[in-house]
């Protein structure tokens, strides 16, 4: 399912081949650009667009995932690696994974040129791409000699800005277990320091000059960056040393103060079905509502640069299946817009009025906007705020079975469950066993709880369904545990589960 924005944080800090040490500061980098990133007083993405990939064993697993997201941008797409750069015997760069040998990086790495064509393949209007590691900037310069001019074109794709951390080997601190790497580091001191002088909205080209001049002041690599088009303008964050001035702003400050004063003073819309048909297909700002006797409390801003349409009904279905909240309670509004979306970012300045005057939206850093994090992201803990944690699937919602007859084969089965049911069901991919696999449904219409029972009963016990509290998962595993599963199906066996981080809201009695 399209997103419109997307940023990918890869990190890799442990590593199985004792000739490449673990990085301890990879991973502090990998927390302290998602704390960036998401800081709405600088950045402003939502927890929903952040993507945090963590020491990831298999480059391919790593591929196959930064191709599913870049394939789903429309909008911005950011992709950020921290953790060893290898290079190869022909001179490629190879990000390694955790599961990546020094001797043969070309076959256990990913190797960049997977991640250009995932840039490629995207459809992002805007990608940025940071890479903090050794040799880095070998996309950007061919330095490897006679014969490897190929890493000069590496980063030339229409409509792409990279930014890389050193030519030759990276500066990562020593001992300190707690500290970033050091470009990474600076990077976030520059943003969070913002810059006098620059812009009130800080892009990667304003903020290199100074990321540059103070690594070289303190004797480390030096970075290097690449732009095509017009991406390099792409604002990163708020400059938050910004006094005024007198040059020219895309958007005065009077301008932001009245297009916030006329959404707050859209009308409100029951979240219905009827109430969305009536839109049009159009790009625009909304807002979800929870309307109570004494007031109406915001719970979610954001923008689709497509059909707010679209994405309205794609969130009703969300919370319909969903515990603890009734669609009736909430209600939308929204404001057609005609601008570039992407360049004005008008739900950003939406969360930031909101922050200042703190009212931040419950649902914007909670993973609601979330459709499939992908299989990565399963083992995760959630935290007490999470819309998952909060709102955990419904598994007695009803499955209408419309098939000729009752006798089914497995895979006919789970296509049915995926397709009716209003949150992810995720099923191991080109497994020809499913269609082997014949059951008999005892009636055409069954509780989703019901049905995922019958259906591990006939995969047996080399199966497991597993109902985490925002999505389903279907692999041929055993004995596979999940920080944040309620159920499992497995065979004839049916185990429930109350995550720890569930006890203070509760599960749902669906039976």
């Amino acid at each position: 399912m399209e997103s419109d924005d997307a940023a990918v944080l890869i990190g890799i800090s442990s590593y199985r081949d004792p000739s490449l040490l673990d990085v301890p500061a990879a991973r502090n980098s990998l927390h302290a650009m998602h704390r960036l990133l998401t800081s709405p007083e600088l950045c402003g993405w939502s927890e929903d667009q952040v993507h945090v990939l963590e020491d990831t064993a298999g480059a391919t697993d790593l591929a196959l995932e930064l191709h599913r997201l870049a394939e789903e941008t429309t909008g911005t797409l950011l992709i950020y690696f921290v953790g060893h750069g290898v290079v190869s015997k022909s001179g490629a760069l190879c990000l390694a994974a955790g599961d990546t040998q020094l001797r043969y990086p070309d076959l256990t790495g990913l190797e960049y040129d997977k991640v250009r064509s995932a840039l490629l393949d995207s459809p992002a209007q805007v990608k940025l791409v940071i890479l903090d590691c050794c040799y880095s900037g070998r996309i950007i310069h061919g330095l490897a000699g006679a014969g490897e001019s190929q890493l000069v074109d590496s980063t030339d794709i229409r409509g792409v800005y990279t930014l890389t951390a050193a030519d030759q080997v990276a500066h990562v601190p020593s001992r300190d277990e707690t500290a970033a790497t050091s470009f990474t580091q600076v990077l976030c001191d520059v943003v969070r320091s913002g810059i006098p002088g620059a812009p009130p909205a800080l892009a990667l080209t304003d903020i290199y000059p100074k990321l540059k001049s103070t690594l070289k002041a303190r004797g480390l690599p030096e970075p290097n960056q690449r732009g095509t088009d017009t991406v390099e303008s792409y604002p990163f964050s708020r400059n938050v040393a910004y006094t005024g001035g007198t040059g020219f702003r895309l958007l005065p400050q009077e301008h932001v103060d009245r297009f916030l004063r006329i959404l707050a003073a859209q009308p409100h819309h029951d979240l219905t079905a009827e109430s969305i048909e009536k839109l049009e297909d159009w790009p625009g700002v909304y807002l979800l509502h929870r309307e109570s006797c004494d007031a109406s409390e915001i719970l979610y801003v954001a923008r689709n640069d497509r059909s707010i349409a679209v994405r309205l009904g794609q969130h009703l279905r969300k919370i319909s299946g969903r515990c603890h909240i009734e669609a009736r309670d909430l209600s939308f509004s929204y404001l057609k817009l005609d601008d570039d979306l992407s360049v004005v970012a008008p739900e950003r300045l939406v969360l930031q009025h909101l922050h200042a005057q703190s009212r931040s939206p419950l649902w914007n850093n909670s993973g609601f906007g979330n459709n499939d994090a992908g299989r990565m992201r399963d083992s995760r803990r959630r935290g007490g705020d999470d819309f998952d944690v909060l709102h955990p699937i419904d598994l007695s919602w009803p499955v209408r079975f419309d098939v000729p007859t009752l006798k089914v084969t497995g895979h006919e089965m789970a296509m049915h469950l995926r397709a009716q049911l209003p949150y992810v069901f995720r099923i191991e991919a080109h497994n020809a066993e499913l269609d082997r696999v014949q059951l008999t449904l005892p009636e055409r219409s069954l509780r989703a709880d019901r049905a995922f029972r019958l259906l591990a009963a006939a995969l047996g016990d080399s199966w497991q369904i597993s109902a985490l509290v925002g999505q389903v998962l279907m692999y041929r595993e055993q004995g596979k545990r999940y920080p944040s599963a309620i159920r499992y199906y497995a065979g004839t066996q049916t185990i429930t589960e109350m995550p720890e981080v569930c006890k203070a809201v509760g599960l749902p009695d669906d039976s």
